[in-house]
């Protein structure tokens, strides 16, 4: 004889508050590039319980690819003037400190480390940050809280908090500057029908374009 529905879905809530602690415990240990992994291995089990795949959080063939990319580049070219003119110094003004780029430092003038940066920028950066925070995360949030469009909102707000916290290594500053970009690409995540090609290539334009800048050695180009 099955458990009652009202004791049913308190376990479902009680084991979906577990598996969000156990995706926060993970976003707050070690570099923010490696834990992706364990979170996407995580995320990819979580979906297989409940009989889900990616494409079902919108990991899914584009109708048109030119329009996805091309939306995709001037949501990142949007994002980046808005880093520079209103993010970062937003985000200086708030903590009164500067975002820490010192583990940026071997990239500059470093070709090799470049394309390194960049390959992970539009793998496990790109692909996989937009896989477990817009994706994973921010479906899990309005499981829990309800798919209204005010659950919608906490679930970009939290999500968004989570991603300015995965990114600590950036000082306080940092972390408010990435959580605030977080959140564009998740306003460009919902606004394109929780497409995550979106955001994925939204992304990687942006990590491109500010690893490209570092190593130029012109980050007061992006960053006051």
């Amino acid at each position: 004889m099955g458990a009652r529905p009202g004791v049913r879905s308190a376990r479902l809530e009680k084991g979906l508050v577990a598996e969000l602690l156990l995706a926060g415990l993970l976003l707050g240990y070690g570099f923010a590039i490696p834990r992706v992994v364990p979170l996407l291995l995580l995320a990819s089990m979580s979906l297989w319980v409940r009989g889900l795949g990616w494409a079902d959080l919108g990991l899914r063939r584009p109708r048109v690819w030119s329009r996805t990319v091309a939306t995709a580049v001037l949501a990142a070219l949007g994002i980046l003037l808005a880093v520079r003119f209103v993010i970062a110094p937003l985000a200086v003004w708030v903590t009164g400190t500067s975002i820490d780029q010192s583990v940026f430092e071997p990239l500059r003038g470093n070709l090799r480390v470049l394309l390194a940066s960049l390959l992970l920028a539009w793998t496990l950066a790109a692909f996989g940050e937009e896989m477990v925070f817009r994706g994973y995360l921010m479906r899990r949030l309005t499981d829990l809280v309800g798919g209204t469009r005010v659950g919608w909102a906490v679930a970009l707000v939290v999500s968004s908090a989570f991603f300015g916290w995965a990114h600590g290594y950036q000082g306080p500053a940092g972390m408010v500057a990435t959580g605030l970009i977080g959140a564009s690409i998740g306003l460009l995540y919902l606004r394109t029908g929780r497409n995550l090609w979106m955001a994925i290539i939204c992304h990687a334009v942006v990590d491109t374009v500010a690893l490209t800048l570092v190593y130029l050695g012109r980050t007061s180009l992006l960053f006051p």
